[in-house]
């Protein structure tokens, strides 16, 4: 299946979750926000929400610094 990210296509497994593409891009459940289709999916549920084909994704990380 394919995905948008950040507008970028992307293929996927069918079943793939928001956690598992979050650990595919090296980014972590701890420190990304994550749009889909224009909608927030809570930190918590990550794991839990599977990825559907042509979804949109827009995916965020937090940076600390001064």
């Amino acid at each position: 299946m394919t995905v948008e990210v950040n507008g970028r296509p992307r293929e996927l497994a069918p079943g793939e979750t928001v956690a598992g593409l979050l650990q595919k891009l090296g980014l972590g459940n701890g420190w990304a926000l994550v749009e889909r289709n224009g909608e927030p999916v809570e930190r918590a549920r990550y794991a839990e929400v599977e990825l559907e084909d042509a979804d949109t994704l827009v995916i965020a990380r937090a940076v600390a610094g001064g």
